[in-house]
């Protein structure tokens, strides 16, 4: 992994359009404090978007695949200070961290970005939301600060409850994060569960997930998911080790179902994403 460290200008990325902007409460910014991921050699990284967006293929240097190389904005919690302090629209900020790049992934339990972060965010209390989107148990590292944060959610992608597919988690992955939900909603942390994208499943994966007691679960799948209606998958390296047809939505939809009969707040795609209530 090559590790490289920047001076960021800014670190509050407005967004105008796209899959943030896709519901009824739409993100204002995005918060990204690298570029790149040290996930991107497991298995997510063969279908993850972010390495097809301009700033991976900007930012990295010529030879560097996806999950090689990590470009750390090391001034983030200092810019976000600044441009907090200097807005005018607090109240109307809605804020996902992050959309490109996990913010537990391994470094951070060496770095600290995100706490430092989430520490910046703990000084302003009128903010409308901030998401913090993640597949990594190591959140729960800093429950105590989001339990701190009024308009904090945790937002935690468990894409199936199956640990014997090839291009999915391992068991010990998904048992973590199906705690670490668990946990956040004992520590008064809002929550909601990210199915993105929707991998094949067990038959108990509803309830599993139900008795995590997450406010919200979004199911999302590649076609509908990826940005460009399955083409960005398409050309994934994901797409040559599935061993079924990642383009059928139906037991995506099958899933939606199975958890609306039981749970009040079960989302779909972009429009789930961009639905979580606000202060306002």
């Amino acid at each position: 992994m090559n590790i490289r460290y920047k001076q960021a200008k800014s670190i509050l990325s407005p967004q105008k359009g796209g899959f943030l902007t896709a519901g009824a409460r739409p993100y204002t910014h995005s918060l990204s404090w690298a570029t790149g991921c040290q996930l991107g050699k497991l298995y997510c990284g063969a279908y993850c978007y972010a390495q097809m967006l301009p700033n991976w293929h900007f930012g990295r240097r010529e030879g560097e695949a996806w999950g090689e190389a990590l470009i750390i904005k090391e001034n983030a919690p200092e810019l976000l200070d600044a441009q907090l302090a200097r807005a005018r629209n607090r109240p109307a900020l809605r804020i996902f961290m992050s959309p490109v790049t996990d913010p537990y992934q391994p470094i951070e339990r060496k770095l600290r970005l995100t706490r430092r972060c989430l520490e910046v965010f703990a000084g302003f209390d009128d903010l409308d939301l901030l998401l913090i989107q993640t597949r990594a148990p190591a959140v729960v590292d800093d429950l105590d600060r989001l339990a701190a944060i009024p308009y904090a959610w945790l937002g935690m992608t468990i894409e199936t409850d199956r640990h014997d597919l090839p291009y999915g988690p391992a068991k010990s992955h998904i048992e973590r994060r199906l705690a670490a939900v668990k946990r956040a909603v004992e520590c008064g942390v809002s929550a909601q569960i990210a199915v993105s994208p929707c991998l094949p499943y067990s038959d108990d994966f509803a309830e599993r997930l139900l008795a995590t007691g997450a406010q919200r679960i979004v199911i999302d799948t590649f076609a509908i998911g990826d940005g460009s209606r399955g083409r960005r998958t398409g050309s994934s390296p994901f797409a040559a080790l599935a061993d079924y047809d990642w383009r059928d939505d139906e037991p995506a939809i099958s899933l939606y179902h199975q958890l609306s009969a039981f749970h009040d707040c079960v989302e779909w795609s972009g429009a789930g994403f961009a639905g979580i209530p606000g202060r306002g």
